[in-house]
């Protein structure tokens, strides 16, 4: 896990489709709240401008990691937004925080109501597209992070908090062990141009010392030069 520098405090994207996990959302960013994480970008509805793409991509990169959630709605296809005429918002989030190098922890809520919110429209005509897609999507998520199930909010408040501290202190961790590695790298660096100084402040003395010989030499060979001007 890499963590941001630049913030007091680690913070997270939380990556989703909207209409479904609103209350999901919100129930993740009290978690992490209550840890004392910020979140980034967590009310940017998707929409085909630059000024929603910019802030999405800017909460992501600025994010120490991404939460996703996947429910059982492939989302919106905005090609204006994310360059494809194939990809969701969400999966182009996701895509973006491979990019960005963050890592990923993915829930699944298990779908067990027929609400109308929860689920792609069966009269779209793209609805057969969307579902061989948002099946692919979720082999990939799958096979990637072995993403955790839940069945309510409270279900997933809980695995919030227990899986975001392990992964936040690996990456203090991780942090820290690069730091000290950085430290000794350093110090040999130093060590290395330090020699280095030395070695070439005798060689500038020795060739002194030894130019001078011939000089010399050849001044007393040659007695009174002004004969020769």
């Amino acid at each position: 896990m890499k963590v941001n520098m630049h913030t007091s405090h680690p913070s997270a994207f939380i990556s989703s489709t909207f209409i479904d996990l609103q209350e999901e959302r919100k129930s993740v960013a009290n978690a992490l709240s209550d840890m004392g994480l910020n979140v980034n970008a967590l009310d940017i509805k998707p929409a085909s401008t630059d000024s929603s793409k910019n802030e999405i991509l800017n909460g992501i990169r600025e994010s120490d990691f991404a939460i996703l959630l996947i429910g059982d709605r492939y989302g919106s296809i905005l090609p204006r937004m994310t360059g494809s005429d194939s990809l969701s918002i969400t999966w182009w989030e996701y895509n973006n925080a491979r990019k960005f190098g963050k890592p990923i922890i993915a829930y699944f809520k298990n779908m067990r109501g027929h609400d109308s919110y929860g689920h792609d429209d069966i009269i779209e005509p793209t609805y057969k597209k969307k579902r061989n897609l948002f099946d692919r999507f979720r082999k990939i998520v799958t096979n990637r992070h072995n993403p955790a199930y839940f069945s309510d909010i409270l279900e997933l408040s809980d695995k919030i908090k227990r899986s975001i501290i392990p992964t936040y202190r690996s990456g203090v961790k991780e942090l820290n062990l690069k730091n000290t590695q950085l430290a000794l790298k350093i110090s040999e660096l130093e060590t290395e141009i330090e020699k280095l100084k030395s070695a070439s402040n005798n060689r500038t003395i020795g060739v002194k010392s030894d130019s001078s010989k011939p000089i010399l030499g050849g001044l007393i060979g040659l007695g009174d030069l002004s004969k020769y001007r």
